[in-house]
């Protein structure tokens, strides 16, 4: 007998046009592979899709795909992830489930007594399927505090168990905080089928066999596709069972090519990052690859804007690359630092650092300067920390979002 697991595909994240074909290509090609090795059913641990509600087009996509299970009696165990998650039961991963596409493991109980969850058997192998769904902000650490494990840890027969979340004794990389102990699972269990993280692994602990995460399709964070591009493979896992598993094995499927240049900017003048990143440009064969450029670390002198980034993003395009990705969250310049600042409550807060880095500034523009340019970053900053609403699709965020700001600046959109 025999499962696919699948986790972190993020369906719909990928919003340049290039790289969003990609991604339905790299999950086409993942579903023909699945169905090539005749499995039994297929687990999909969280995070299916990037959003609750993906747009239409990737809803389309995935009802083309998941028909392909359904023609061949395959079933479909689901787990909502931290991106793909409802309180409301209104998300796409709801509608495939009342359209009977897949099954989505849900809780069964939970009361001022705690969690109990009830087993889901697969018909065709009677393998035993439960677990708990991602939650945003780590929510879903009650349901595990409050969770009955002895029902799940004295039921005989194979026994899967699905979560999406951080487990800390699988961890490597020190950045990664939102974690649990493995102790938070119950134990007994024949398979864990995590999500969330997305490299994979399978981690053998006493009392926890099999605790695997198959890691990201194609990319679900921007680290992704740095991994990517240093060699990280991407796919999905098939298991072999029969009382017990048979045989864990990663299957990697190929995605893209890449480029990446890295430039460590620490130290150095503007002058003299600006003409390495040009020439290790220049050295790079670059056309139909993903071009990453990632650049950190604080200038010695110089400011981080006398890089031209969307010049050389368009020379690059130019050159017939698939697409370019810049990241230069970890770059800055002594010639302009954020002076921290304390208050007794937020407000207060936001306004002290304002008021010690607004000196910093030389603009021609002096309305946004001194105690009114305080006021302005004050009404900008508010106005930009605004969510999404519900089912509020990206491209009409954005235009929200520009108009707040644009009327914070006192600037007419039609002159923009």
């Amino acid at each position: 007998m025999k499962f696919a697991h699948l986790a972190d595909t993020h369906l719909g994240r990928q919003k340049d046009g290039k790289l969003r074909i990609i991604e339905k290509q790299i999950f086409e090609k993942t579903i023909d592979v699945i169905l090539k090795n005749d499995v039994d059913f297929v687990l999909i641990a969280g995070d299916f899709f990037d959003v609750n509600i993906p747009d239409m087009e990737t809803q389309k996509f995935t009802f083309e795909q998941f028909k392909k299970f359904k023609n061949k009696d395959i079933p479909i165990y689901v787990i909502y992830g931290s991106h793909d998650f409802s309180p409301n039961l209104t998300a796409v991963i709801d509608l495939l489930d009342s359209s009977d596409f897949f099954t989505k493991i849900t809780l069964s109980e939970s009361d001022e007594d705690g969690v109990s969850l009830k087993f889901f058997v697969d018909p065709k192998t009677g393998a035993k399927i439960t677990g708990l769904p991602g939650l945003k902000s780590s929510r879903d650490i009650t349901y595990y505090e409050q969770l009955d494990r002895t029902s799940l840890e004295t039921e005989t027969g194979f026994k899967i168990f699905m979560f999406h979340g951080g487990i800390k004794e699988t961890i490597t990389d020190e950045m990664i905080t939102d974690t649990m102990p493995v102790s938070y699972l119950p134990k007994n269990f024949n398979y864990y089928a995590g999500g969330h993280m997305h490299k994979f692994s399978d981690g053998k602990f006493p009392g926890y066999d099999h605790v695997v995460y198959p890691g990201t399709l194609f990319s679900g964070h921007p680290t992704d596709f740095i991994d990517n591009a240093k060699g990280q493979q991407r796919g999905f896992v098939l298991v072999e069972f029969e009382k017990e598993v048979q045989k864990v094995e990663f299957v990697h499927i190929p995605n893209i090519e890449y480029v990446l240049i890295e430039i460590d900017a620490q130290n150095k003048k503007v002058e003299s990052v600006d003409t390495e990143l040009r020439a290790k440009i220049r050295d790079s064969e670059v056309k139909e690859k993903l071009v990453i450029i990632n650049v950190k670390g604080e200038l010695s002198e110089g400011k981080t804007t006398e890089i031209d980034f969307s010049e050389i993003k368009d020379e690059l395009t130019e050159n017939g690359t698939l697409s370019v990705l810049i990241n230069r969250n970890q770059f800055s310049s002594r010639e302009y630092n954020i002076t921290a600042a304390k208050g007794s409550n937020k407000e207060e807060i936001v306004t002290n650092v304002f008021t010690e880095n607004i000196g910093q500034l030389s603009l021609d523009d002096k309305r946004l300067l001194g105690d009114n340019g305080i006021t302005i970053a004050k009404s900008l900053l508010e106005k930009l920390g605004h969510g999404k609403l519900d089912n509020e699709k990206e491209r009409e965020y954005e235009e929200r979002m520009t108009v707040d700001a644009f009327g914070v600046l006192e600037i007419d959109l039609d002159d923009s």
